[in-house]
Formats: structure tokens, sequence, C-alpha cells
């Protein structure tokens, strides 16, 4: 019976172990707290969220249970003990007062030959023993509890149970329980009857009962946590599609769809993050068009930055190049239109590299000429230098084109070109309805000016754009003649842009390899 008191107390008890179970998990939560928020799958913490609710959950209950059985045993065993040790004083009353010991005797002996009861004697008010059978609690070896019948009677208008341990001859222990009642007849107490059971029985049935709850309380951990996982992989399941979602919006792929139709909060997640990627997959189809009718630099600053797309403009220093088509009238008449566009197309396509490769735009495309502008809308310091040798980048693309054209038996396309350097307009010009991006100015009307006058396969630039600190040693040029040009008063000075120095050949030629490879490709 002492262990079971215990128990009972280690259960009461819980609540103060229950501060240092807190302590110890606050700790380990400040240990794995890393692991936690870091590298553990949201499936993982889940179930483990979970489980650790079941486990608790589980363990209050099977706690409560036992506790309880623990209770209502030791309530059955003490209400069975008082009846029979009340049963045995009110049978005893009238051979003690007779003081018959024979019926005494019969009484105790057969009360002493039940299957729980090891012990029974009568005791009178003194605390003399004047009839026993079977085991007695008092001092001796058998007994551990320690007290003599006068103590016991002493206390037992306030204690009726006894509880020690029986030192058996197989130097066992065997947990048993005495019951005490008064020997009373008209408020007279004539006596003691007292009655020792065995507990052996009754702790093989608990302990039955606590390893059922056991065994129960552990299936239920066990498929709590299959349960737990379970639904901890449906649960996360939302998340992982995200996951792929965003994993292929990082790669670019906003074709990306959710298959799974739902009907609750993450349903609606789902529909408006598809119409996210819907929204991401028109804007890249936008951002590809203007590509194709604008340059990339200015396609951009017009998609980064859309309140910016308005008239207006700001004076800036660059470089303008015009490459215009010899002879393309006659051309023209001699050709069909897809051929003429073909060749257009291919001649062009050859002059966009070369000035994308030196950091130049394409202004615009006006029939057979190419207006190209460095230095805006992105800022070069070299602007003078890359218009350079993008013009002579061109004139070596389009002599390796013709030597093609002429071995396949076609006439050879040639280009004159004009370069000027200096301040200019840029910006946006147009109307609010229908704009463009571009440059005016002097500085572009002589460039146009310069392309005009050259010839064949000439690379013109004035002497302004020659005469550049920046630009002049690295430049191999020739004085072409003085000019007088058409909206200009004085005459202009002009060269014949004819290489680069040796320093700065080896950019042409890797650049050529470039665009050739690419073309023929």
């Amino acid at each position: 019976m002492t262990g079971y008191m215990d128990i009972i107390k280690n259960l009461q008890g819980f609540a103060v172990t229950g501060k240092y179970f807190q302590k110890i998990g606050t700790a380990l939560s400040g240990r794995l707290q890393p692991l936690l928020s870091g590298h553990l799958p949201v499936v993982y913490k889940l179930a483990l969220l979970i489980t650790g609710l079941i486990v608790l959950c589980s363990g209050a209950l099977s706690g409560i249970l036992v506790y309880g059985q623990v209770k209502i045993m030791e309530e059955q065993i003490n209400d069975f003990g008082n009846t029979v040790v009340s049963h045995l004083a009110q049978s005893i009353q009238e051979p003690l007062l007779a003081e018959d010991r024979l019926a005494m005797g019969v009484l105790v002996s057969s009360l002493n030959a039940g299957q729980n009861v090891i012990g029974t004697e009568i005791l009178s008010p003194a605390g003399m023993v004047l009839i026993g059978a079977g085991y007695s609690p008092f001092v001796s070896e058998d007994s551990s509890l320690g007290i003599t019948p006068a103590e016991m009677i002493g206390r037992a208008e306030h204690r009726s149970r006894w509880s020690w341990q029986l030192h058996a001859s197989d130097r066992t222990r065997i947990k048993v329980v005495s019951f005490i009642s008064p020997i009373s007849f008209e408020n007279v107490t004539a006596g003691y009857a007292l009655v020792t059971f065995s507990r052996k029985n009754l702790d093989r049935s608990m302990g039955k009962t606590i390893f059922s709850i056991a065994v129960a309380t552990c299936m239920i951990i066990f498929m709590g946590i299959i349960m737990a996982y379970v639904l901890s992989k449906r649960i996360s399941r939302p998340v992982n599609l995200f996951m792929e979602a965003i994993a292929a919006f990082d790669r670019g792929d906003y074709c990306y769809r959710f298959n799974e139709r739902r009907r609750d909060e993450i349903g609606q997640l789902m529909d408006a993050f598809d119409q996210m990627a819907e929204g991401m997959t028109r804007k890249t189809q936008v951002e590809k068009a203007l590509d194709r009718y604008l340059s990339p630099q200015i396609a951009r600053q017009v998609m980064t930055d859309l309140d910016s797309v308005k008239l207006g403009g700001k004076l800036v220093r660059g470089s303008v190049l015009f490459a215009d088509m010899v002879g393309y009238t006659g051309m023209s008449e001699n050709m069909n239109p897809n051929e003429l566009a073909a060749t257009l197309n291919r001649f062009f396509s050859l002059i966009t590299w070369a000035g994308e490769l030196n950091k130049g735009t394409v202004d615009k495309y006006m029939g057979d000429c190419v207006m190209l502008v460095f230095g805006t809308p992105e800022k070069d310091s070299e602007h003078a230098f890359h218009a350079a040798r993008c013009g002579l980048l061109i004139s070596r693309l389009v002599d390796h084109e013709n030597r093609q054209r002429v071995a396949e038996g076609l006439f050879p396309i040639e280009f004159r070109i004009g370069i000027n350097a200096g301040s200019m307009l840029a910006g946006n010009m147009g109307s609010k309805e229908k704009m463009e991006y571009t440059v005016v100015g002097d500085t572009v009307n002589l460039a146009s000016r310069l392309c005009t006058i050259a010839e064949a396969n000439q690379i013109v630039v004035s002497r302004e754009f020659h005469s550049q600190e920046k630009i002049s040693r690295r430049l191999v040029a020739e004085k072409h003649n003085f000019m007088r040009l058409r909206g200009f008063e004085c005459r202009v000075e002009t060269f014949l842009l004819k290489d680069l120095v040796d320093e700065d050949q080896a950019g042409i030629e890797e650049q050529f390899k470039i665009i050739s490879g690419a073309a023929a490709g």
C-alpha cells in the first residue's frame, strides 16, 4: 500500500516537477531553435508540433487515468477493509462479553481462512492480544510497522488504516494493510478487532491496469505520429507547390500554373498567384516586343519607370552615327519587294549588332539609313571612341558580306557613314498620343550632312570629332576637305576615318569574329 500511496504523491507532485520540465524544455528549444527555424522542412516542423501536442495530451490523459484508477482502488480497499473489520466487531461482541474464547477463536480462524485476509486479532481495551491468527502488525520479526497494540489503540479514533510490509520466509516483502475497529456495546468499548489484508492481488490488478493504460497510450502516440506526418504532409503540400512556383519564377519561367483547385483560402492564394504569373507573362511579352521596336536600353528604361515616360528632354554630350545605303533607289527598282526587304534586314542586323557591341543605341531606321546614338540614354565617357570603332566595324562587316554576295553571284551593297560628337537634346519627342526617344540638335544635323557628302565605303567625321583629346591619338584619319553644308554658315573641315591605332585593333577584330560567327549561325 505504501508504494501506491507514493504513486499518488508523485502524481500530485507533477505540478512541482513540471516547472523543472519547463526549464529543460526552454533550454532544449533554445538549442533547437536554429535547426527548427533554418534547415528543417515545414512538414517536419508541423509533424513535430502535432506529435508534441499528441504526446502531451496522451501523457496528461494517461496520468489522470492512472491517478483516478489508483484512487478508486484505494477507496475500494478502504471500504472493503472497514466493512470486514466492522462485521467482525459486531459478530464478536457476545463471545467477547461472555469471554467465550472458543467462539472467538472460531470466528477469527474462519475469517483468517479468506483469500486476502492474512491476519486477525482481538485486542482488549488495554492493548493486550486476547486472541489472534495469522500475521500480526505489531513489533515482531515479521512486521515492519514498528508499533505496539496500545499505541495503535490510542490512535484508533483518528486512524483506522495502517499500511506496512511483511517479511516473508523467502526474504521477500509483501505489502499489507491492517484495519482496526472498536467492539462497542451500549457505548462501552469492550475491545478492538484488527484485520490484516494482503495487497498482492490488488497490486497485480493495479499493475495490469497501469500496463494496459501505458500500452494504449503508446499506441495512441504511435498512431498520432503517423497521422501527424500524413496531416503535415497534406498541410505543407501547398507550401511545396508555392516553392516550386517561386523556383520557376527565378528561372524566368512565368508559364507555371497551379493545377490543383481548392475552395479555401489557399485556393484563393493560388488563384491570385496564377493571376500574378499571367501578368508577369504579359509583361515579359511586352518587354520582348519593346526590345524589337526600341533599343534594349530604352525599353529597359520604359519598363523600369513607367511614370517617367513623358514628353521632354535634357541636354547631353554624345555621338551620332548615320549609315546610309548607296544606290538604294536604283536597287529598289531592280529587286522584288521580298528580296529588297531581306537585303535591308540583313545589313541592318549587322549594323545593329555592331552598335550594341560598342554601347550604341539604334535611334531609328529611315528607309535605307540607320541612325545610331552613343552616350545616351546610358552615359558613356568614351562615346566618341565607341562611335568611331562602330563605324570601322560596320565597314569591315559590309566588306565581308559583299565578298560573300559576289561569290554567290549577287551585286555588292555599299554604305557611307557620317559621325559627329557634341551637345544634343535627348528625350521623348512627339505628342502625348505618340512619342519616341531620340536626339536632336546641330550635332545630329551635322552628322546627317556628313553622311550625305560621304562617298561609298567612306567614313566622314568633323574636325570637332577628330580633335577630341580622348580619341585624337587613337584614330588613323586623313584630312578630307572643307565643305559648305546646307544649314551651316561656315565651311566645315572634315576628315576621313581610316582605322584605329595598333593598340586598339584587337578590339575590332574580336567584335568582327563575334558578329560574323553569329551571322553565319
